[in-house]
């Protein structure tokens, strides 16, 4: 009898030969929760887990917070800790938690009576890097090489320049006041590099958090992260100037550089959920996923409906708080899959295709649309051959791939955004929108088709900003042939003894024109010699004593 016991035993592993060894691997696990009772939390306290600073930018928004706002019930997740078991991250948008656990420990969760589900979401990589590294120290560069004929953006004119953003910056909008979160690899040497001395020692770049290996440590990981952050707040005048130089930048790191699997849609949420509550205004993750390395997980195009995939739901929320988030639309427009991926098929959040130095539509450019009819990807932006940042030094290369395209939308819209800082969210995005070069007939190509920030500007009222400094400034379009500006008037101003000057965009003097102005409501400024200046962005700043009056003017091809 106890022979055949032993040979049935024997038996059981020659047919199962994976039972023991699956109960052993550590897996990742997505429960969702059936309800949000007896929670310590309420709408009533919002303070409590959301900032100030959000909490204002939702009432600017007229956003109300929700029952989905609050967190996960802190009981339920102590309830999960198990033998056996590790909560990894939660989701208050979706009421769920990720739980470290192989499956034998992981199979009774499902019983728990406020559990609704509990899902397979890829396995568990182990941490590949420390904590934290030492700090290391910052030596700001004075030193670095500029292309001649460059202007104030250097290397980075053309892809700015596809945006047109240079008036923007010429009125002092590069940024400042907005808050972005970046959700990515990984920001190796991000905290080193000279192309970040400006945001970094003016206290404006944050490690956020590391939400795969769940520590302070974003530095490390990745260079793409680095790469994505440097189109929208690197500056080196002259030589390589981002988008947003001036904004405050916080950087998560949500992506598993190790593997790829769902739980990284689960990261995202967290990273979006985390930028929210510290009241982050615009968020950028050149991030998307459709296959995994279990191909069992793999997405399918059907799914892409914005309701289906973890990701998609979470971002889907995520675009109701009152932020802007940009996601890369995909690079797989001329692959087998084709079209966009998760989660920038979410409603709401802005799938950004890419475009070349010509504003075509790149060939890798993802495709939509999603399932259910919607266009995307939403918006385009460059995306082919952008000069991005290297690993060290001032090094610079190109990258292509909507993962630039999306960060390089996202700092046009910072510089924006800082111009009309009491606007919100859906109100700038109206601007962009109806600035693009494809709003009246949009396609599954190009979406909307290339913002002009410059006519967003203008269409929220930029007509006459005002300077740092508290000089007013005006903006105008002018004919070269007949040297003409128009602006409001200002007859208090003019006096005999004016000066003028006329400077490009870098601030190079070129000539001291002749001018004369015909008085009305509205003033005539007529220029004279202006014939042969070619097609660019100029200065005309007019003087008197201590005065000095500024307008940019946009020479057209």
């Amino acid at each position: 009898m106890q022979l055949r016991l032993i040979c049935c035993f024997f038996i059981l592993l020659f047919f199962n030969p994976f039972l023991l060894l699956s109960q052993q691997k550590t897996n990742k696990y997505w429960i969702e929760f059936t309800d949000k009772n007896d929670s310590p939390f309420c709408t009533c306290r919002p303070a409590e887990f959301l900032s100030a600073r959000a909490l204002e930018r939702r009432a600017r928004a007229g956003i109300a917070v929700e029952e989905n706002d609050l967190p996960v019930n802190p009981l339920y997740i102590k309830a999960l800790n198990k033998p056996g078991v590790k909560v990894h991250t939660s989701s208050r948008w979706l009421n769920a938690a990720v739980v470290i656990a192989d499956s034998a420990s992981a199979a009774p969760l499902a019983a728990l009576p406020f559990v609704k589900k509990v899902e397979y979401i890829g396995r568990h990589i182990p941490a590949k890097n420390p904590p934290n590294r030492p700090a290391k120290k910052r030596l700001p560069v004075k030193d670095y090489p500029r292309p001649e004929g460059g202007g104030e953006f250097g290397y980075t004119g053309l892809q700015n320049g596809l945006l047109n953003l240079t008036p923007l910056y010429l009125a002092g909008h590069r940024g400042e006041g907005i808050w972005v979160a970046v959700m990515d690899g990984g920001f190796t040497n991000a905290d080193t590099l000279p192309i970040f001395d400006s945001v970094a020692l003016r206290g404006r770049l944050f490690p956020g958090w590391d939400f795969v290996e769940r520590d302070g440590a974003v530095y490390e990981g990745a260079q793409h992260g680095t790469s994505v952050l440097s189109v929208m707040a690197g500056n080196l005048p002259g030589y390589f100037v981002g988008g947003a130089p001036d904004a405050t930048y916080f950087l998560l790191k949500t992506e598993d550089t190790a593997g790829e699997y769902p739980v990284e849609e689960a990261n995202w949420i967290a990273g979006a959920e985390w930028a929210d509550s510290i009241g982050a205004d615009i968020v950028n993750a050149s991030l998307g996923y459709t296959v995994f390395n279990d191909t069992s997980l793999n997405h399918r195009y059907l799914q892409l409906n914005g309701r289906t995939a973890i990701g998609s739901r979470g971002a889907t929320i995520a675009a109701t708080k009152g932020m802007i988030f940009s996601n890369s639309a995909g690079n797989e427009g001329d692959g087998t899959w084709r079209y966009i991926g998760v989660p920038a098929d979410a409603p709401g959040l802005i799938a950004v295709g890419a475009v070349n130095g010509q504003g075509e539509r790149a060939s890798f450019s993802s495709l939509g649309p999603t399932p259910d009819g919607r266009i995307k990807p939403d918006l385009v932006a460059p995306g082919d051959q952008v000069v991005t940042a290297g690993g060290s030094g001032v090094q610079l290369g190109l990258s292509s791939g909507t993962s630039l395209a999306s960060p390089m939308l996202v700092g046009a819209i910072t510089a924006l955004w800082s111009a009309y800082p009491e606007k919100t969210a859906a109100e700038i995005l109206d601007a962009v929108f109806t600035s693009a070069d494809q709003y009246e007939m949009p396609d599954n190509r190009r979406g909307y088709g290339l913002p002009d920030m410059t006519r967003a500007w203008l269409d929220l009222g930029g007509f006459l900003p005002h300077a740092p400094g508290g000089y007013p400034e005006y903006f105008s379009n002018f004919n070269r042939d007949q040297g003409r500006f128009t602006f409001l008037a200002l007859n208090d101003f003019f006096a005999a003894g004016d000066v003028m000057e006329l400077l490009d965009c870098t601030g190079r003097k070129l000539e001291n024109p002749t001018f004369r102005i015909d008085r009305n409501a509205i003033s005539t400024l007529t220029v004279s010699g202006l014939e042969h200046l070619g097609p660019g962005v100029y200065q005309l700043l007019l003087k008197n004593g201590s005065r000095t009056e500024r307008m940019i003017g946009i020479a057209g091809p």
